[in-house]
């Protein structure tokens, strides 16, 4: 099992669009026959596919090299950040911050740094590739739910409906929602019984995860909701989902919730700041948090190597 050969055809993607690109050059450098890949090939890239771009012959043709390579080194800026923050747990070596290749010796924990590179760039693969993917992040990402949250809270995947671990919500929208009120004790409001949209099978409503503790048998309990987002593109309109106003048109007797999103891939600068602060809404968790927390609780690792994600995992990384 390989990598898709769509990984060797330079994306469409604006070049402000870092982080994309830094993911790109890791999984060429992991579709490479030699797991390499430098400045020099994706100028090469560029060369061959968009040779408009650097307008060979022309006067300007120098210029226009120097700044399409310093736009690369962007993108290994970025790469370079990745390293030094996670260092051992990073699956790369970074050398000259002109190149990566793999590291010799891969363990689970950079099989997980892989699962959330290709978590994040569904586009090159497959449709049920994305289905496994899409729903294993949304595994995980209740693992990592649960490890922050109480150790008294309950931890559940609401999503869609696929079969949960629990196999608690399933049915219709309304049916999976009205189970829910139940579970945190609250009330479904009249606005919701009355809506004909909720009775359909399809979608999740917006709520991927939900965590809570049962303090006792009484609404207004400690409560939370995570939204899972694997695309760049729509993440920060996702986060919308699972906001009060929609939530508290549906269920009353919620008390303030905190609201999560996690994504699989980086956020960031190559300073650490986050890309675009203005448009996060939520407790973010993307790829930098989520292998913070995982480095202080083993728990995460533990729970991807028995998905059966992992074996598709260590396969094709190998390919």
């Amino acid at each position: 099992m390989a990598l898709p050969d769509k990984i060797h055809t330079l994306p469409t993607w604006s070049k402000k669009d870092a982080n994309k690109w830094a993911d790109y050059i890791e999984l060429s450098c992991l579709k490479s026959i030699d797991k390499f890949f430098s400045v020099d090939d994706m100028l090469d890239h560029y060369s061959d596919e968009r040779p408009e771009e650097l307008d060979r012959g022309s006067q300007d043709h120098s210029a226009k090299y120097d700044r399409i390579a310093s736009t690369i080194s962007i993108y290994f800026d970025l790469i370079k950040f990745r390293s030094d923050t996670l260092g051992e747990c990073y699956p790369f070596e970074l050398e000259d911050n002109k190149s990566i290749s793999l590291k010799e010796k891969i363990e689970d924990i950079h099989l997980f740094y892989f699962f959330l590179l290709f978590s994040s760039n569904t586009s090159f693969f497959d449709p049920s590739t994305v289905y496994s993917l899409t729903h294993a992040f949304e595994d995980i990402s209740a693992t990592i739910l649960h490890s922050i949250s109480s150790p008294l809270a309950i931890t559940e995947v609401f999503g869609t409906s696929r079969p949960n671990t629990n196999g608690m919500y399933r049915g219709s929208i309304r049916e999976r929602i009205s189970t829910l009120a139940k579970n945190i004790s609250a009330v479904t409001s009249k606005v919701f019984d009355s809506d004909p949209r909720y009775n359909t099978s399809s979608g999740d409503g917006g709520l991927d995860l939900v965590s809570y503790i049962r303090l006792d048998e009484m609404p207004f309990i400690p409560l939370s909701f995570g939204q899972c987002a694997c695309s760049y593109d729509d993440w920060e309109d996702k986060q919308s989902s699972i906001n009060p106003d929609k939530w508290l048109s549906r269920l009353n007797n919620l008390a303030p919730y905190l609201q999560f999103t996690f994504v699989p891939f980086y956020c960031r600068r190559s300073n650490g700041e986050f890309d675009n602060p203005t448009g996060i809404h939520t407790c973010l968790i993307d790829r930098h948090r989520i292998f913070k927390i995982i480095t202080s609780n083993s728990v995460t690792i533990d729970e991807f190597a028995r998905h059966n994600i992992y074996q598709w995992v260590s396969k094709i990384y190998v390919s």
